[in-house]
């Protein structure tokens, strides 16, 4: 009877919930197992900060039953659901607190309440970090979002530019060929004053004599004018 109040008891204890914000090196725990020989302890944890102990960390454990009757242990291995830990004054502790399988126990760790700390710093420098990388991921979606109006922009302006290309090739061949009209008639109207120049000379030519040589014979001496 008496068992079953205490188990009533530490039950109820159980029951209290510590939240993260108030106590976060304090826990809950129940005894899975027990081995006298070897000085362990198994027990079944379920809270989040569980993570941050480590192998050899002191926990220091109560039964709430008997709240000034408090032991020492140190942490030999962690799962996702238990914890198996060494207590080194083995016998004292579960006679003065009547520990048996299934008992439910308070325990603290300034190990523990370390880890946390060391874990929040952690976690500030990783949500500065995460700020920063949104920050760039926003950036980076803006200049996705707006590389179709970019595009757009650029087209824009370089088809501005090629018809003002297009206009000035235009003018350019216009000039030239304006250019080669004025040259073929500057050309054509110089051939035909140098044809009459021509004209001119030939009908005012003066001869130096009127007689022609006829040779007709090889021999020089047989030349003669006519």
């Amino acid at each position: 009877m008496h068992f079953l109040v205490i188990l009533l008891v530490s039950l109820s204890c159980f029951s209290t919930e510590y939240k993260l914000d108030e106590d976060t090196a304090k826990f809950s725990a129940r005894i899975t197992r027990l081995n006298k020989s070897a000085k362990l302890m198994r027990l079944k944890i379920s809270f989040e900060n569980a993570k941050f102990l480590r192998k050899s960390d002191r926990i220091e454990f109560w039964n709430e039953t008997y709240p000034n009757k408090k032991c020492m242990s140190y942490v030999l291995g962690r799962s996702a659901e238990y914890l198996l830990v060494k207590v080194p004054k083995y016998n004292e502790c579960i006679h003065n607190m009547h520990l048996t399988t299934g008992t439910y126990l308070h325990l603290y760790s300034e190990d523990l309440e370390k880890g946390i700390k060391i874990g929040k710093g952690l976690v500030e420098i990783l949500i500065k970090k995460k700020f920063a990388l949104q920050s760039k991921m926003k950036r980076y979606k803006n200049e996705l979002n707006s590389h179709i109006e970019k595009v757009e922009l650029v087209s824009k302006r370089y088809q501005v530019l090629r018809e003002k290309l297009d206009l000035e090739l235009k003018e350019q061949l216009a000039a030239l060929e304006e250019d080669k009209v004025k040259n073929f008639q500057n050309f054509n109207g110089t051939k035909a004053k140098l044809d009459d120049l021509m004209f001119k000379l030939e009908q005012y030519r003066v001869y130096d004599q009127n007689l022609t040589e006829d040779r007709w014979s090889l021999d020089p001496k047989l030349y003669f004018k006519k």
